[in-house]
């Protein structure tokens, strides 16, 4: 019970707080609440990155209610606290220096740099937020990766995924940015070089790669693929013969990281199928040693060979593996190459650049702006500053008129498909040799496998042995542009009334803007695949 000075005294403060104006009530009851919504702030930001609470789909709105419950936080005067139009209200230039009632500055500050999102949408890798690019409008990530675009994309496959609104934006970096909303904020990911350390996507083909010759060599049986990893960790690389020494530090580092992919699970059961090759393998043919292909490679072995990892069996002949992961009914190319290289391989560069030369004159030059031939594609190096300019044009040409611009790249395309095709046409002698080093990938004294991890199994390419038991036989090469595509050509071996067609493309495979892919691949950057035998 209080006394009658203490009712007075009481009742008086409650009129003359009553009596204040709103904006000043509200900032007494913000300091005295301060801790409170401070820690609230702090609970909501938690909460919109923790994965359970992300799976569960609750909004924005709902983890505020939770938070400000938790603390006992009036849910309006919270909202007012959050709202960006009366955040700073209390915020006066005569407002002492030392007076910390503008805490929400500091917290908040228009949600500039807010990390909106998730790690587990940035796969895994080193990144950080960018503070100068941020605003209160968006938030800017810079991520550190060795493989830039290959890591952009899967970060931009998780994202989708995920259900994020997303897409491939435009920028001023050799590789273009992700735009995207997340819980109604804007971010942009930005991929930067990394100066050291293993991109998501080395990671990923290392798991593969490395795990199942330690497993090999040691004479481990996984049980599951936690086991498999915990075992792992114990192992002392040092001691092992299947790793060189030049790779000590990448086979550590895998092993050390490997739980931090997005495909752990999936590739770590990959690293169990071809696993089990090895010992398939082993029975049919006894094994010495089996060597992980990284960086270096093993004695007697190319330094460009293609292999993945290279088997030693008792008679000291060796074999190469090439590794590559799919489903059961996918069909991964087994060659994938640009124009560049492939015209390269066959020591045809004057027929590359006639090509270029040509692309240039019936299509490029045509379009409105157009840098001048030397250059418009970034010249000898790439680089030249008339590359960006040429991709600023495409990417206006292509809003201005989708059609034409779709029918410039059909024609673009069809001039260097030709090329292509005519290239495979000009000597027999060295498309068998191409399609015997570059496509079944070959190598003096070092044959290679194509081994395919499907799950925890595997299967051999067959498509590649048929056509390497068919190559010495072949007495006719024809290369021919495919009908029905406008992208597809096919080279036919013949011998006798026998034949093998091999299914090729070239296209563009490039995502983003249209200055950055179809035209603005440019001629000599379009990708070259091979797909299999043609059935």
């Amino acid at each position: 019970m209080l006394n009658f000075k203490e009712q007075v005294t009481e009742s008086t403060q409650m009129r003359m707080i009553d009596l204040l104006p709103k904006k000043v009530k509200r900032m007494i009851y913000r300091v005295a609440n301060q801790d409170k919504y401070k820690g609230a702030l702090l609970m909501m930001k938690a909460l919109r990155k923790d994965p359970d609470v992300i799976s569960r789909g609750l909004s924005k709105n709902k983890i505020k209610a939770i938070a400000a419950d938790h603390f006992g936080l009036n849910h309006r005067e919270f909202d007012r606290v959050l709202d960006r139009k009366t955040r700073y209200e209390e915020k006066t230039p005569a407002r002492p220096q030392e007076d910390d009632s503008g805490w929400v500055e500091e917290y908040i500050n228009e949600e500039k740099g807010d990390d909106i999102l998730p790690d587990d949408f940035l796969a895994g890798l080193p990144h950080e937020i960018d503070m100068t690019a941020s605003s209160g409008v968006r938030t800017v990530y810079k991520v550190r990766s060795q493989d830039r675009e290959a890591d952009r994309d899967e970060i931009f496959r998780i994202l989708r995924q995920a259900g994020v609104t997303a897409k491939i934006g435009s920028g001023s970096s050799s590789v273009d940015p992700i735009d995207g909303t997340f819980d109604n904020m804007n971010f942009r990911i930005l991929v930067k070089p990394l100066a050291g350390g293993m991109g998501e996507t080395t990671l990923n083909s290392s798991i593969t790669e490395l795990f199942p010759c330690i497993a090999f060599e040691t004479n481990f049986t996984p049980k599951d693929v936690r086991a498999f990893h915990k075992y792992l960790l114990d192992v002392d690389v040092k001691s092992l013969t299947c790793v060189n020494s030049k790779d000590l530090a990448a086979a550590e580092e895998t092993i050390n990281k490997a739980d931090t992919s997005t495909k752990f699970v999936e590739k770590m059961e990959n690293a169990i199928g071809i696993l089990q090759y090895l010992k398939d393998q082993h029975k049919d043919k006894p094994i010495k040693n089996v060597y992980w292909g990284y960086r270096a490679k093993p004695a007697g072995v190319p330094a460009k060979h293609p292999g993945d990892m290279f088997i030693q069996y008792t008679d000291n002949k060796m074999l190469g593996v090439s590794l590559k992961a799919g489903g059961k009914k996918t069909s991964e190319p087994q060659l994938n190459t640009y124009v560049t290289p492939v015209f390269d391989a066959f020591k045809e560069s004057r027929l590359k650049d006639q090509l270029r030369s040509k692309a240039y004159k019936q299509v490029y030059s045509k379009i409105k702006g157009m840098p001048a031939e030397a250059n418009f594609d970034g010249g000898k190096n790439g680089r030249h500053k008339d590359r960006a300019t040429t991709e600023k044009i495409l990417k206006d040409y292509d809003k201005k008129n989708n059609r034409a611009y779709e029918k410039d790249y059909d024609a673009m395309l069809e001039i260097m498909r030709e090329g292509v095709v005519n290239l495979f046409n000009r000597n027999k002698e060295k498309t068998v040799k191409y399609i015997k080093e570059e496509i079944l990938r070959d190598a003096p004294g070092v044959p290679t496998m194509v081994i395919k991890a499907i799950g925890s199994t595997y299967e051999e390419v067959t498509d590649r042995d048929a056509v390497g038991v068919f190559l010495p036989q072949v007495r006719f090469v024809k290369a021919v542009s495919a009908r029905s595509s406008k992208q597809n050509w096919y080279i036919i071996l013949q011998s006798g009334d026998e034949s093998i067609t091999m299914a090729m493309s070239i296209r563009s495979n490039k995502s983003g803007h249209a200055g950055k892919k179809k035209l603005g691949q440019f001629p000599t950057g379009l990708a070259i695949k091979y797909n299999g035998i043609a059935k």
